[in-house]
């Protein structure tokens, strides 16, 4: 009896055993290729994820540099309609002025006029030169400080949102930072646990409405008129309003 189980486990261990450490090598094999598959799923994902909100933000830049070129081309319009008019005042006032010193020199009245007459007419012309001449002279003084306010905003508000280098190093996303996520985000099964949540247009429009409240507030609370400038433009590199002034309620 004691022969026969001892041919029995030989006979188990000559068969059965190798076959089950083959299954055996087989399953780990194949749980091995699913993680490996797994993780490289997850991987590219991440990678593509974040190549896409690199296009994004690359993209939102370009939007922000277009709107704020959009901006000074709206200063220059609005200071070009003031240069535009003060133009013509001073052509039209020129042409009346010289009109006047022909009046002066050429436009001599008759002898034997009444001196009441000759009084009011003096003082009829000379009021109109005084006056033309002040009129060329605040056309002069109106065009040259529109220039210099449409250069003052041009360079010291109205500004290109060159990003720096801060922010360009923001947007970059190492390919090493992958090794950083918890073991569930790089083993994440396809349709199982967590997913990224899609921004609704309701919470999209909280978030909107949320802004303008802020904007409102600061617009209000502000005196200072580079603060409220600073508001109604907002920041051209992030597109939300920021004042940056020395205000408490300004960040620092």
């Amino acid at each position: 009896r004691r022969k026969l189980i001892r041919i029995s486990i030989c006979c188990w261990c000559g068969h059965v055993l190798p076959n089950m450490v083959a299954a055996s090598v087989e399953a780990a094999a194949a749980v091995g290729a699913g993680l490996n598959e797994v993780f490289k799923y997850n991987r590219e994902n991440f990678k593509y994820d974040r190549e896409m909100r690199q296009k994004s933000e690359l993209q939102i830049l370009n939007f922000r540099l277009k709107q704020a070129g959009l901006w000074r081309n709206d200063v220059r319009d609005i200071i070009g309609m003031t240069e535009k008019k003060m133009d013509s005042y001073l052509l039209i006032s020129t042409l009346q002025l010289g009109m006047c010193a022909g009046l002066f020199c050429e436009g001599r009245l008759e002898p034997g006029i009444p001196p009441w007459l000759l009084t009011l007419y003096v003082l009829s012309v000379g009021g109109a030169f005084i006056y033309l001449l002040m009129a060329v002279w605040f056309a002069m003084h109106a065009s040259i400080v529109a220039n210099c306010s449409s250069v003052r905003l041009l360079t010291q508000f109205v500004r290109l949102p060159i990003p720096t280098w801060e922010h360009v190093e923001d947007l970059r996303t190492y390919a090493s930072s992958f090794e950083s996520l918890p073991l569930s985000k790089m083993f994440r099964l396809p349709f199982f646990g967590s997913r990224a949540q899609v921004q609704t247009p309701e919470k999209r429009q909280q978030a909107n409405d949320a802004a303008a409240d802020a904007a409102a507030v600061a617009a209000v609370c502000h005196t200072v008129p580079f603060c409220v400038l600073a508001c109604v433009f907002g920041d051209p590199l992030f597109g939300s309003p920021r004042c940056r002034c020395l205000c408490p309620q300004s960040p620092r």
